[in-house]
């Protein structure tokens, strides 16, 4: 009998450990993930597929879900399981029917050598911006190819936690500092926004 009790203990503890252990493959805190679909419109796969760096709590942001719907907990996750959970979600988001999602997880060493501001949303390439001493945000939105004509003005950069939003069409706000590990994110156009023909103050 005690034998018996003893290889339950032992069979527990291991699928604790296995149930705790994270794989090998799994994206690492503050890495970073490319991310393609397919199986929806040309327009919409080209903002949404890009790079992704996680942020403080392993999330990421993804382009065109519902707020609160948006933010996917992603750290400690395979490619597999995060393509599974994007297709679940756009799905539940009822957004698209079928899309295919493909996800490779990227080595963090790049990010614990340089600096590095992530811009994404609806700009011509989703990418790390190489971060420079000087940097504003115009520069590193012009750095991932600038805004596409889907693209919204009002451009939101979060920083430690908190976004604050800024008008791409302000000069003053094109001049504002980004900071490394800043997070840049240009939103899709609302129906009624209207692009200008000149800057503002």
């Amino acid at each position: 009998m005690k034998k018996y009790l003893y290889s339950i203990v032992c069979f527990i503890l291991a699928a604790g450990g296995f149930a705790f252990s994270q794989s090998p493959d799994a994206v690492p805190a503050h890495g970073t993930i490319e991310i393609q679909v397919r199986g929806i419109p040309a327009d919409d796969a080209a903002a949404i597929s890009g790079q992704y760096l996680l942020d403080g709590n392993g999330t990421i942001r993804m382009p065109q879900l519902p707020p609160g719907q948006d933010v996917l907990r992603v750290v400690g996750r395979t490619a597999r399981q995060i393509e599974d959970m994007l297709a679940a979600a756009y799905k539940k988001a009822e957004l698209y029917t079928s899309p295919t999602f493909l996800v490779k997880v990227q080595s963090s060493d790049v990010q614990l050598t340089q600096h590095i501001v992530l811009v994404s949303g609806n700009v011509a390439m989703k990418k790390n911006v190489p971060w420079r001493r000087g940097m504003t945000l115009l520069e590193a939105i012009v750095g991932a190819g600038d805004v596409t004509e889907w693209g919204s003005r009002y451009v939101q950069v979060t920083r430690g936690g908190k976004t604050v939003t800024y008008d791409y069409f302000s000069t003053k706000d094109r001049a504002i500092p980004i900071q490394p590990n800043d997070r840049v994110f240009v939103p899709q156009r609302g129906m009624f926004e209207t692009r200008l023909s000149k800057l503002l103050p």
